[in-house]
């Protein structure tokens, strides 16, 4: 478990996260640290962006496995 303090926007906060979470989203709490509004902008479509190719690649996965019948 890691215990981490950070600041974004002026505004302080300590969480709490499972080490192997926080291995998946350091980089994006290091980026949004002290983002432009620029910086932030594509950060959060470049989330929404893989979220959503994720939805459909298993929504294609689901469609596929329902036809085949299994």
């Amino acid at each position: 478990m890691k215990k981490i303090s950070i600041s974004v926007m002026g505004e302080k906060f300590e969480l709490e996260m499972e080490d192997e979470f926080f291995e998946f989203v350091k980089d994006d709490l290091y980026k949004i640290q002290n983002p432009t509004p620029k910086e932030l902008l594509f950060l959060i479509l470049e989330k929404n962006k893989k979220e959503f190719e994720e939805r459909k690649k298993l929504q294609k996965i689901l469609e596929n496995f329902n036809k085949s019948g299994i």
